[in-house]
């Protein structure tokens, strides 16, 4: 099954959006899809410039593989 931003992805970021310092929407797709390599390396980041900032806790490895296929599959909504 292929990702889908409305029923996978939105939801994870969901919870997030109000405490990571975008300057867009996480739960807007189009925001979402236009910014998607930048929002990825900042969750799937490892060398302290992560968000969710601490001391929210960073997204679960599945979290992350889901977004970066969501990507690999061209953001489907």
């Amino acid at each position: 099954m292929t990702t889908s931003f409305a029923r996978d992805i939105a939801p994870v970021l969901t919870p997030y959006r109000d405490n990571m310092m975008w300057r867009f929407d996480l739960t807007d797709y189009k925001a979402v899809k236009a910014n998607a390599d930048l929002i990825y390396s900042k969750i799937s980041a490892t060398d302290g410039t992560q968000m969710p900032p601490p001391p929210l806790p960073p997204l679960r490895p599945l979290d992350l593989a889901m977004f970066n296929a969501w990507m690999t599959d061209g953001c489907p909504p």
